[in-house]
């Protein structure tokens, strides 16, 4: 998701939590084949063009966690209590007031990790994940040739690291690395480069035949990568220091990677149902550990891989599935939770997920194996929280 994407949805959720929860929305997220709407490669020209009508119509549509047609039982066993202690991982906060004159020109301003709290220097653009001396960052909007990747330190330095245009940012399976794309408007290639995080160089490079490129995600199979945009197109997996890129199949569904695990989890819909499938990379393409399917909702699904590979998290549902066996455990949320996004993963147990709903928005902590959930961290009203990968 590029900042500005980010930056929009932030703002139109804040807004939509201003429509009476009355309200009914016309069910914008899936056309008529069922194939979800809310994709990233919405141009943002057209999304700022449509804002007037996209306020107009958006609401809270996630009343609650909507209940699967699948059986929801523990399939994990019960690892304690769930702790109220702070986030183990990383969160920015940003405020939508801090620049009233245009609410989509806004950026996190505090970063907490632990015990750690570091104010922004001055960018535009978002923390992506914690690594060794600090946190990654994107910086240099609006100009895509002026972006960059820089590393934060716990005292507010700022260092600058690998190519300027660099975009979607991951960080290698070691954490020692992370891999950018360069892609130029309008040409027919682009070009993936890995920096080394300590020096800030690059170590490897490869350019491909793929017009706006952009990268999935870092996993142990390599680096997954295609071409933005709405239709099915080519996926392609690199490993750094091959020559060889592998074309995996064409797929319009959204793909979700870990960098710690080689399973990834596909969203796909099959006529009124939405399927979640985890897969591993195979000699012939993906291979399907397991499939996990309900009706069709409003909400986009995001789905979180947790760090050993073991569990999927599904938020439109808010369930963990256990990929071994399929059960799945219900994550108990308080009534009226809105969780829009991806959870992220502290460890294999516990998943750190952001409840939208009221003026205040809050982070919880559930346990996979039992389904408890606790309030972790609360913002003040109308800040937006967004989580940071560990």
């Amino acid at each position: 998701m590029t900042d500005t994407e980010t930056r929009l949805r932030d703002y139109l959720h804040a807004k939509a939590d201003t429509v009476p929860d009355s309200a009914h929305g016309p069910g914008l997220e899936l056309d008529s084949t069922g194939t979800s709407t809310r994709r990233r490669w919405v141009p943002m020209a057209v999304a700022a063009a449509g804002i007037a009508a996209i306020l107009t119509l958006a609401v809270p549509y996630l009343h609650g966690l909507a209940k699967s047609d699948q059986p929801s039982v523990a399939g994990l066993p019960a690892a304690g209590p769930v702790s109220t202690g702070a986030p183990r991982i990383p969160y920015a906060i940003t405020d939508p007031n801090s620049n009233p004159d245009n609410p989509l020109d806004t950026w996190w301003y505090v970063l907490h990790d632990g015990g750690q709290t570091v104010k922004n220097p001055g960018l535009k653009g978002n923390v992506a994940a914690r690594t060794e001396g600090g946190w990654l960052a994107t910086t240099g909007y609006p100009d895509p040739d002026k972006s960059q990747i820089v590393v934060i330190s716990p005292s507010g330095t700022v260092r600058p690291i690998g190519p300027l245009g660099a975009q979607w940012p991951f960080v290698s399976p070691d954490g020692r690395q992370i891999a950018v794309a360069v892609s130029k408007y309008g040409r027919p290639d682009g070009r993936v480069v890995v920096v080394d995080i300590r020096t800030g160089k690059e170590v490897s490079s490869l350019t491909v035949k793929i017009p706006n490129l952009e990268l999935i995600g870092w996993n142990k199979d390599g680096i997954w990568m295609h071409e933005h945009g709405p239709d099915a197109v080519p996926v392609k997996v690199w490993q750094p220091g091959s020559k060889d890129v592998r074309t995996v199949g064409s797929f319009s569904d959204r793909l979700e990677l870990t960098r710690t695990t080689n399973t990834i989890a596909q969203i796909s819909y099959k006529g009124g149902k939405t399927c979640i499938t985890a897969a591993t990379l195979g000699t012939k393409g993906l291979d399907v550990k397991r499939e996990y399917c309900f009706k069709n909702l409003a909400a986009a699904p995001y789905v979180t891989v947790s760090p050993d590979g073991s569990t999927m998290t599904i938020n439109t549902i808010g369930v963990a599935v256990d990929i071994a066996t399929g059960k799945a455990t219900k994550l108990r949320l308080p009534a009226g939770t809105k969780w829009f996004e991806d959870g992220v993963f502290e460890d294999p147990d516990n998943v750190i997920v952001v409840d939208e709903a009221g003026a205040a928005q809050k982070l919880f902590r559930c346990s996979v194996g039992t389904g408890e959930c606790k309030q972790v961290a609360i913002a003040k009203p109308d800040q937006t929280i967004r989580q940071v990968q560990p």
